[in-house]
């Protein structure tokens, strides 16, 4: 079984990778294409996974993906000014993660606007390519859900009362 996080960056997505890690899997927090296609991991998390996850879907059958989300104002809030900083940051800019923001957000630095459009197209697609499937958990790790729904969901036995609180933004 593989297991794909879905959700777009700034909704828990490091938080995620590192829980799956504690739980055994071996998965890949933003992955290469590579490790997104490998057979030598669990999956994979964050952003490249989101334009393929379909096609993901396909090649590792039974397969089960993770849509982390959060509060849309709160995600446009943080998302934007966190991409914003990376703008001069030369390895976030010729690499390919431009080429996989670009296919999310339709440009490597998404306006408010921009990326609320991407949040909606995003959403919109999870829910109905997933309707009437039983292999999607959607979890708002930063809002507060339990542990515990991730855990039955995956088939884990877990004492986790509460998700860490992994890759905050240091506020000024």
């Amino acid at each position: 079984m593989k297991i794909f996080g879905i959700g777009l960056s700034r909704t828990g997505t490091t938080t995620l990778n590192h829980v799956l890690n504690q739980w055994g899997f071996n998965t890949i927090h933003y992955p290469n294409q590579n490790e997104l296609w490998s057979n030598h991991n669990d999956g994979a998390t964050d952003i490249p996974v989101i334009p393929v996850y379909k096609e993901l879907d396909k090649k590792f059958t039974n397969s089960k993906f993770i849509y982390t989300i959060r509060d849309k104002e709160e995600w446009l809030n943080s998302i934007v000014p966190y991409l914003e900083r990376k703008r001069n940051w030369t390895a976030m800019n010729n690499s390919s993660q431009v080429i996989t923001r670009k296919k999310v957000f339709g440009t490597d630095f998404p306006s408010r606007f921009e990326a609320e459009i991407a949040w909606d197209k995003h959403e919109k697609d999870v829910k109905n390519y997933f309707t009437n499937r039983d292999n999607l958990c959607i979890i708002n790790i930063v809002n507060g859900d339990s542990p515990k729904k991730l855990a039955d969901f995956l088939g884990v036995n877990t004492s986790m009362k509460e998700f860490p609180n992994l890759n905050q933004l240091k506020k000024k």
